[in-house]
């Protein structure tokens, strides 16, 4: 027997999830990193998604114009008070906006979630863990109207 003598009480246990279906859904920033990788340093995100034990991880490669245009996304569709200029990652944490996932699948791998889109949260009263379809089928959630819709 190996003696282990580990303090465990300031750890959180680490539950594991299935993958949420595919859809819109309400998530938070909760952390960041920056990291090298073989073409540049990059991004590595992690959103809690509301209502859900789920965390999902997003990397946006800092020398890809793709991936500053998706920064730029997230930064204005979470509320950010300047998208155009983003000095530290961390002035993301705390925010919300709406991501659509995917489902990834793998052969080797369990499947995972994927974003690939950002949105803002545009009614807080719409329960935001529905995906498209419940919404379009559930008689609780009302249609979003625009101001000139009547």
């Amino acid at each position: 027997m190996t003696q282990v003598n580990q303090d465990l009480s300031s750890y959180s246990e680490q539950i594991g999830f299935d993958c949420l279906a595919a859809g819109w859904y309400s998530a938070k920033v909760i952390d960041s990193e920056i990291k090298e990788g073989p073409k540049g340093p990059y991004i590595n995100w992690t959103f809690e998604i509301t209502g859900h034990p789920n965390r999902v991880w997003d990397v946006m490669s800092l020398s890809s114009d793709v991936s500053m245009q998706r920064l730029k996304t997230l930064a204005k569709c979470a509320g950010h008070r300047n998208p155009n200029f983003i000095a530290d990652t961390e002035e993301l944490h705390g925010l919300s906006c709406m991501v659509r996932l995917k489902i990834e699948r793998s052969e080797e791998y369990d499947d995972k979630n994927r974003i690939t889109a950002f949105k803002p949260i545009e009614n807080p009263d719409v329960k935001a863990d529905l995906n498209e379809n419940e919404q379009k089928s559930s008689p609780k959630v009302e249609k979003l109207r625009m101001p000139w819709e009547k």
